[in-house]
């Protein structure tokens, strides 16, 4: 069994969508496919619901009728058979006329619920399923859209670990059911009711914590997530040119990556598969026979130490200094619990004996935060700065690479602020001024990937 996502650009357009069937069509054994709304879709939801809430019903129709023709248009282009086409475009028409009720009731009421919410975001991935069932149908390969809006019982109260546990089953039962009648189950990316609301409780990536549900429910041999780019790379190739894609990586590594700046996959949204030990491929639709980078659990003996730079900019950085701390314990942990009663993420932590120093990129209640230490300590903040984080698997195992590190950047004429090596041996992160974090990703990926010394 395989499970592969596709993502919204990968659904975008009609010629997409041929690229989507041949790639499926070019595999033989089970699968399923998982897929989120074409492209914009679901930020043409969130207007429409503004719209709604705004009052303007006629804004409102418009935007809906531009939805409906858009999807038609694709399916037009997309099916042959008279049948299905009429059977997909029915089905968008009274998916499109039963949202514009229901967001009408929530104009006439001036309020949205967070299950309301849920409800108009389930739209797209619905539509874009219905799609691809009949594209894929008319092309000869027999599937079936999987509605999975409701497929979630009501009785929880928290997205935890029974949650989530009782999903992969429940995915592993409807899917089943479809593969048992020989047709491909195409699945919508939307996974029903999450306690706390499926964009506030898992975010924009909940297509691919779907698909990796299903893929840790079904036990399935892999997961591939298929999108606009080749794989994870060594750096931003907007930014550098020499980037290479990464063959595999870590879970662990790739989580490093994501947290400071890498945008292709969060491994939060992966990590069901990745704890059923399920293989996951990041895979380009437009460039079916690039290899692509594979995410495992673990990577032992890596042939390369060093795996990619990366930076996060829009850093602040909050320097608490205080005598009380030294010889005392606790006082740490009173400054984290400020930090989280205001509800502010930290990224980077450095301590000595008598201060500690904080970066976080949420500086929104920072004013509240530093009311509530100053009583007790010297607070100092610098603005503008950035994170630049080097992530190795074991790269400890490499002899003076933080000398390195600082030399390379030192000649660069890059002074550091802050520095934080975490104690998995996976990477080194440190701080630099904003206008400086470009050139240092730019000399350490010269220096550790462009000279042969990975």
């Amino acid at each position: 069994m395989l499970v592969r996502k596709f993502g919204g650009t990968s659904m975008g357009s009609v010629e997409s969508l041929n690229d989507v069937v041949k790639i499926v069509k070019s595999f033989h054994g089970k699968q399923v496919i998982v897929v989120s709304a074409m492209s914009g879709v679901t930020d043409t939801l969130l207007a429409a619901t503004n719209a709604a809430l705004a009052g303007k019903r006629s804004k409102v129709k418009k935007t809906l009728a531009a939805m409906l023709a858009r999807h038609s248009d694709a399916a037009s282009k997309s099916i042959s058979d008279k049948k299905i086409l009429a059977d997909t475009n029915a089905y968008f028409e009274r998916t499109i006329a039963g949202l514009s009720g229901f967001l009408k009731a929530i104009q006439e009421l001036g309020e949205l619920s967070i299950r309301s919410k849920n409800t108009i975001m389930a739209v797209g991935e619905r539509l874009s399923a219905r799609m691809l069932a009949g594209v894929l149908s008319d092309a000869g390969h027999p599937s079936e859209q999987l509605d999975l809006e409701k497929a979630i019982p009501q009785k929880f109260k928290k997205a935890d670990h029974d949650f989530y546990v009782a999903t992969e089953k429940i995915f592993d039962k409807k899917v089943k059911k479809i593969t048992s009648r020989k047709k491909t189950p195409v699945a919508t990316g939307y996974f029903g009711w999450v306690p706390g609301g499926m964009l506030d409780s898992v975010g924009r990536g909940y297509s691919d914590y779907c698909a990796a549900l299903i893929a840790a429910g079904t036990k399935a041999d892999g997961l591939e997530i298929w999108t606009d780019v080749s794989g994870i790379l060594t750096a931003d190739p907007r930014k550098i040119k020499k980037a290479k894609i990464i063959n595999k990586i870590s879970s662990e590594a790739a989580a490093e990556l994501a947290h400071f700046g890498a945008k292709v996959i969060h491994p939060q949204s992966i990590h069901p598969a990745i704890r059923a030990k399920v293989p996951v491929w990041i895979k380009n639709t437009f460039r079916p026979r690039d290899r692509g980078t594979a995410i495992f659990h673990e990577v032992k003996n890596p042939a390369q130490i060093m795996t990619s730079v990366t930076n996060k900019k829009g850093v602040t950085v909050v320097n608490i200094a205080s005598f009380r701390m030294l010889m005392q314990y606790g006082f740490l942990a009173k400054i984290f619990n400020v930090f989280a009663k205001y509800e502010t993420p930290i990224d980077v932590v450095s301590t000595s004996e008598v201060s500690v120093s904080v970066t976080v990129e949420d500086n929104s209640r920072l004013n509240e935060i530093i009311q509530e230490l100053s009583p007790v300590s010297k607070i100092s903040i610098q603005a503008k700065k950035a994170i630049v984080c080097l992530v190795g698997m074991g790269i400890y195992k490499r002899r003076g690479v933080a000398g390195e590190v600082f030399a390379t950047l030192g000649r660069a004429g890059i002074s550091i602020d802050q520095i934080s090596q975490g104690a998995s041996e996976i990477n080194i992160t440190f701080v630099v001024d904003e206008k400086d974090a470009d050139k240092a990703v730019a000399v350490l990926h010269k220096k550790f990937f462009e000279n042969g010394q990975r």
